[in-house]
């Protein structure tokens, strides 16, 4: 466990950022997770702020994710369809359906909507990621300050 708390301390995987329409939103997890024993009150009144933004967050970022998919799906009906009412120059016949299927695969305007769809996926995963970390922070503070109400 040693080993895994250096990596995360260290880690650019713990460096988020995540662009939400016009505002870029940058943190080191591993900082903020970290709860200070104490400033267990500053702590508790900060934390329900912290995982409000951060969980909105991922809800806006799984509609984006969504609508992204929604949008590769249409680039490969377009592209698709496309292809299908084409002829084949080498057959002089429009393009079979596996031909057309394939060539819309292949499509820029496709393979662009992947890779956006890709991207909103990750970025709701590393947002979900962090939603979990605080849901773990809260844990902790509610029983750091359980154990500190027991020894006063």
């Amino acid at each position: 466990m040693k080993r895994i708390k250096k990596y995360a301390s260290t880690s650019s995987l713990m460096d988020v950022k995540i662009t939400y329409g016009e505002e870029t939103f940058e943190f080191n997890l591993f900082e903020e997770l970290v709860v200070n024993e104490n400033k267990i009150n500053q702590e508790i009144k900060e934390q329900p702020s912290s995982f409000a933004f951060l969980a909105m967050l991922h809800k806006k970022l799984l509609r984006v994710s969504k609508d992204k998919k929604a949008e590769m799906e249409k680039a490969y009906a377009r592209a698709y369809m496309q292809y299908k009412t084409k002829i084949d120059p080498e057959t002089q016949r429009l393009y079979p359906k596996e031909s057309a299927k394939e060539l819309a695969t292949k499509s820029p305007i496709y393979q662009q909507a992947i890779k956006k769809y890709h991207q909103a996926e990750e970025d709701w995963g590393v947002m979900d990621a962090c939603v979990r970390g605080f849901e773990q922070r809260k844990d902790l503070i509610q029983t750091l300050s359980a154990n500190i109400r027991k020894t006063n």
